[in-house]
């Protein structure tokens, strides 16, 4: 008679906790680069004179002028925000 009781209630019990293990999945999702950060991140590393910012080939492309006058092109991945290529021109 207990085992009739206690399958049921424990079966009960998995199907419960199962959705509250699932939603804890941290780290799984890095939300996108917004054009605001990514003009940030130009700015950080040396880009005083933005002259356009666009979202082309998947990446955000930075183009502008550095503090010394030089041309500076950079490329910045949408999703860690990391730069992935930078030149600077005389």
């Amino acid at each position: 008679m207990r085992n009739w009781i206690t399958v049921p209630t424990v079966m009960c019990a998995c199907l419960l906790a199962t959705p509250l293990a699932m939603a804890q999945n941290v780290g799984a999702y890095a939300p996108p680069v917004s054009w605001d950060q990514a003009q940030e991140i130009a700015v950080v590393n040396g880009v005083i004179a933005i002259r356009k910012i666009e979202f082309d080939d998947g990446n955000w492309k930075v183009e502008g002028r550095d503090r010394a006058g030089r041309r500076v092109e950079m490329r910045i991945h949408p999703r860690t925000g990391e730069i992935e290529q930078l030149e600077r021109y005389d």
